[in-house]
């Protein structure tokens, strides 16, 4: 009776340390994406010559790529006026699937002043 409980034991503490090992893969694969969305937005949106643009990056080795869509955008300031040369950039992360699909996984978002860097 006492070695079944312990084998019960062992084997519920082997599953809870195996889905904890699961948990922090998923989530340095997450802080991984993340922190390559944020370099690829900032390094879009520092370009001093930036204009409207759409464009999609080669694949890393993990199979991620980036698609950067750079629009005008049209805003007024409280005068009624329009302030000009402003861009909404948008990376989004994609994954590539079998065989020639490609899942979206997340996106991120600015605007951006060119002059302002």
């Amino acid at each position: 009776m006492a070695m079944a409980l312990f084998a019960i034991a062992a084997v519920s503490l082997a599953k809870a340390i195996n889905l904890i090992s699961l948990t922090v893969s998923e989530s340095i694969e997450d802080a991984e994406l993340r922190e390559q969305m944020r370099a690829v937005l900032l390094e879009v949106s520092r370009d001093p010559d930036l204009r409207e643009d759409s464009r999609e990056t080669n694949p890393n080795e993990m199979g991620l790529y980036f698609r950067i869509d750079i629009e005008p955008l049209e805003l007024e300031n409280q005068e009624g006026e329009p302030l000009s040369n402003l861009f909404t950039v948008r990376v989004t992360a994609f994954r590539k699937t079998q065989p020639r699909g490609a899942e979206e996984i997340d996106y991120a978002e600015t605007i951006v002043y060119p002059g302002l860097f």
